[in-house]
């Protein structure tokens, strides 16, 4: 499948969310490729969904699912935008909540009443995750019960959760992150607010993001000049990446231990970045002030998070110089303020808006972007590192991994093939469609076992067929034979039963 587009929505208001797993590629034939859907005039709907539920494992085991109407799902996205398709690609009863009513917001205290976000404008993010559910539990006219809520951004997805609990939904699907949420280890303001569902007994399932090879997590050292070290040899105070396609963005994002549960609890401790170019000129810095408390009136250089970011926009290529291995663009990390200890950790997130180009006259396609010093580890964000979640990814490379701690690997299933072919001529894929599939094949289990919980899904994510490690292509440094990936496979009535019993 040829990788026209990896479609992220990299920013709303906060500059911190991201939709993490789409890949949009369409070739009707040899002579065409587009990465949109096509105007129809029959309701858009999935068309490999018999071969998807065969290989998840789905039919003919749960080819009849009688109490499937009982079933509920909140889908929380950023937009759910319908505007390329007639009406009729999702259930007649899906309920879709843009605006969350002010006396809702002031009884659970969930920001200002007054305060709205609407759904991103043209993102239909959400109603693809949404269509391919329904696709994969059947086209029951009758169900599951599918609510799209609005979480666009920290507020929105507060409310998006309390709406969630208050409906007494069986199963979330979040198939985002938020790339400045957290530190990867589960904790932060974003999984506090998960948590609470968790609470309530709802099954939490989350995309594992598309950042595999595009993340630097390690110790916080300090050199004696204040910067960091993050590597061992040549320039250790530099992170090397290298841009091969002119005009490229990229993004970088920094973060460090310092999140707490209250968004805005602020933080004494203080990181700057750079970026130099591959002549060790400074393009580029994020030098926000970190602080505990906004000034009154904030000062636009203050931030309570513990966070930079910095965008490069119409990046010049980078040479490849086999002589010099570290020739490109470079990034460092400064202390400004504060006291780290060994204990204390950074995370940089480096994403490019474009992925691959064509060779000048040729159909092939190189990588646009290599991030050399990629620590193949750490790429969840929250809430994809909650323990408390099953994170869903998919067998690209791109898709993110992490470990918790030293005895356990996210994400709990994998799905070989996450392509989603619609009726528009859209192809769709990655690890926000794998987290889909994953949650249509565990809304059937419920519907066959109601008790179902978290811990049973978990359960039979590690009956999967294991990963081999040949195929994580350029994981080296997490995959081990104690602690393995694995396909997601939905278990037999007889092991539903069986792992139901035991679980009680």
């Amino acid at each position: 499948m040829s990788r026209t587009q990896r479609v992220r929505w990299i920013e709303n208001a906060y500059g911190l969310v991201v939709c993490v797993g789409v890949i949009l590629s369409t070739a009707q034939n040899s002579n065409a490729q587009t990465s949109g859907p096509r105007a129809l005039v029959d309701p858009v709907k999935m068309t490999n969904a018999t071969a998807v539920r065969q290989a998840l494992g789905i039919t003919p085991t749960y080819e009849s699912a009688p109490r499937l109407a009982a079933v509920k799902i909140a889908v929380l996205d950023y937009g759910f935008d319908a505007s390329t398709s007639p009406p009729g690609d999702l259930p007649a009863s899906t309920e879709i909540v843009e605006h969350y009513d002010p006396d809702f917001v002031r009884k659970f205290d969930l920001g200002d009443p007054e305060f709205r976000k609407p759904f991103e404008p043209k993102n239909r993010h959400g109603r693809i995750m949404a269509r391919a559910i329904w696709a994969v539990t059947g086209f029951r006219s009758d169900g599951p019960n599918l609510y799209l809520l609005n979480a666009n951004g920290p507020t929105m997805l507060r409310r998006a959760v309390r709406f969630a609990i208050e409906q007494r939904v069986d199963i979330v699907l979040f198939a985002n992150s938020f790339e400045g949420g957290g530190s990867g280890d589960g904790a932060g303001p974003i999984n506090h607010v998960v948590d609470e569902a968790l609470a309530a007994k709802i099954i939490w399932i989350n995309a594992a993001g598309n950042y595999g090879r595009r993340v630097y997590h390690g110790p916080i050292q300090v050199l004696n000049d204040g910067f960091l070290k993050l590597r061992n040899t040549g320039d250790i105070a530099a992170l090397r990446f290298r841009n091969r396609a002119a005009g490229n963005n990229v993004n970088i994002t920094l973060t460090w231990n310092d999140y707490r549960d209250d968004e805005d609890a602020g933080t004494d401790r203080d990181l700057d970045i750079y970026v130099e170019d591959g002549a060790g000129r400074r393009i580029a810095s994020g030098e926000k002030v970190q602080v505990t408390s906004l000034s009154t009136p904030p000062r636009p250089e203050e931030t309570l998070n513990p966070r930079e970011r910095i965008v490069l926009q119409n990046l010049p290529a980078s040479l490849d110089v086999p002589s010099d291995p570290d020739y490109g663009y470079k990034i460092r990390v400064k202390v400004k303020r504060g006291l780290f200890s060994k204990n204390d950790d950074v995370r940089i997130l480096v994403n490019p808006d474009r992925e691959y180009y064509k060779l000048a006259g040729t159909n092939a396609e190189r990588e646009a972007f290599v991030f050399l010093d990629a620590s193949l580890n750490g790429e969840l964000y929250p809430p994809a590192d909650n323990p408390g979640v099953i994170t869903v990814g998919d067998s690209d490379p791109a898709s993110s991994i992490g470990r918790l701690g030293v005895k356990r690997v996210k994400p709990e299933a994998i799905v070989n093939d996450s392509r989603a072919i619609f009726s528009d001529g859209e192809t769709v894929s990655g690890s926000s469609v794998a987290a889909a599939f994953v949650t249509a094949a565990v809304a059937v289990l419920k519907s066959a076992a109601p008790v179902l919980n978290t811990r049973d899904v978990e359960r039979f994510a590690a009956l999967g067929p294991v990963v081999p490690a040949s195929a994580l292509k350029g994981r080296p440094t997490i995959v081990s034979t104690s602690m393995p990936f694995h396909l997601w496979q939905t278990p037999t009535r007889a092991k539903l039963v069986e792992v139901i019993s035991l679980g009680k």
